[in-house]
């Protein structure tokens, strides 16, 4: 019976009535034992964490990334042209190995667990899929996800086209493998899926009939560029989200990625279908993308779950950079009491778990669940000061950023501390990288 107990931490706890409380937590074989005032006469912990001036919060579970492609973050961001920019992301993807995407994927696991993130809903890739979730299991990290299947691209380069018959076999391999081999509980298969621009009518079908079979969540990624929009309108057939509510691909665990073009009549489809939505508002912003119209999906009650997109076109994989930017990019437009920061925070703990059907086991600090937990010490960050009599949120929202990030916790076990993760070398996954960044950039 391995334990763990975190002393004299402020709580948000995200349950009940959301008041920070002054607290002990204890963990026992990965779940949480009790929370109170003092915890420990008669309780001998294996390892005890002093939390003074800290607080100490629920994981981040956060709905997009594509970490297998974490190597390349930054690699298009001089490129304007939304058609030349997808043109050399897919040169440099399909020019990747599968120890190069495994290595990618710890990369940007690494930087999500520095960022509090414990669980991720992954987008997958064409190829090399099982080799993020090799890189999931090696840092004890809880990832959701799948292959990506796309069957309609003549203009992919040849690595990346394979024939559909051979996606649903990998796809049905891997769904077998992760769901047999996951004992703890940390890797969830999902299906995943481009929009109708580069995948059928058949694909999609058979992608939403494989999910529900299964009792999987189907994510598919929307249609965001200028130039893919104009072609959707050129072969003239109903508008995205009508085209999929007509495949009756659309229910309650469909995630739609990235619904920056969403008119009214869309979003109320949405809304009765009872899917969720995946915005990614930092990369909208970075990529000059119209920001989704998330607070009237939130408004509307349709679950939102903020992700990072994919680290070609996005920014930091930094959880509470994309909180504080979550909490204020739609000020202008809504007015300065849309998106608060405790509502913001919710979106990723408690929220985030709901929409996925976790909500048992994830998204809020009470006894009974997995002991997915950050803390975040905000005393030795001057800009944060002085901190006396400040809302809470708004310190860890605001104020805040992945530096002040003291611990991760995923299923009991420490991943993160001090500045180092502790289960792998990252200064020679760095290198490595690096090497491998500059082999890609000479074949492509």
């Amino acid at each position: 019976m391995k334990k763990l107990l975190i002393r004299n931490g402020t709580l948000l706890t995200m349950a009940g009535d959301r008041q920070p409380i002054k607290a002990d937590l204890l963990v026992v074989d990965g779940r949480i034992k009790a929370i109170d005032s003092i915890i420990g006469r008669g309780q001998r912990a294996d390892l005890t964490i002093d939390a003074s001036g800290m607080f100490v919060v629920p994981g981040f579970i956060f709905g997009h990334a594509r970490l297998g492609f974490s190597t390349l973050r930054g690699q298009t961001d001089q490129i304007l042209d939304d058609t030349e920019r997808e043109k050399i992301a897919l040169r440099l993807v399909a020019n990747l190995s599968a120890d190069q995407v495994r290595r990618s994927a710890e990369l940007g696991i690494c930087q999500a667990i520095r960022g509090g993130v414990t669980t991720l809903f992954e987008g997958g890739s064409m190829q090399y899929t099982d080799q993020i979730f090799e890189a999931a299991r090696i840092l004890g990290f809880s990832l959701i996800g799948g292959r990506l299947l796309a069957d309609r691209t003549p203009d992919w380069p040849d690595s990346l086209r394979v024939s559909f018959r051979d996606q649903v076999s990998d796809m049905q391999e891997l769904a077998r493998d992760i769901t047999s081999n996951s004992q703890d509980g940390l890797l969830r298969y999902a299906v995943n899926v481009t929009n109708p621009l580069f995948c059928s009518d058949e694909c999609l079908t058979h992608a939403k009939a494989f999910a529900d079979a299964n009792g999987y969540p189907l994510k598919i990624a929307l249609t965001t560029d200028k130039s893919q929009l104009e072609r959707l309108r050129r072969e003239g057939g109903p508008q995205e989200i009508a085209s999929l509510e007509a495949l009756g691909v659309l229910g309650e665990h469909t995630f739609l990625v990235n619904p920056t073009q969403t008119s009214s009549l869309e979003q109320n489809i949405i809304r009765k279908s009872g899917a969720r939505v995946v915005a990614n508002v930092s990369a909208d912003l970075k990529l000059g993308r119209p920001l989704s119209r998330l607070p009237e999906f939130v408004r509307n009650g349709t679950p939102v779950l903020p992700g990072f997109e994919s680290p070609v076109y996005g920014g930091r994989m930094d959880a509470i950079r994309e909180l504080s930017i979550l909490a204020m990019a739609f000020r202008p437009q809504y007015g300065p009491q849309v998106m608060t920061p405790e509502q913001v925070l919710s979106m990723v703990t408690i929220d985030a778990a709901r929409a996925l059907g976790l909500d048992e086991e994830l998204g809020t600090l009470e006894p009974g669940k997995r002991a997915d937990i950050v803390l975040v010490n905000s005393a030795p960050d001057v800009f944060s000061q002085p901190s006396a009599h400040t809302n809470a949120y708004s310190r860890l929202v605001y104020q805040a950023s992945a530096s002040n990030i003291a611990a991760t916790i995923i299923n009991g076990q420490i991943v993160y501390q001090e500045g180092h993760v502790t289960r792998y070398d990252e200064a020679a996954l760095v290198e490595q990288t690096n090497a491998d960044l500059v082999s890609l950039l000479e074949r492509a």
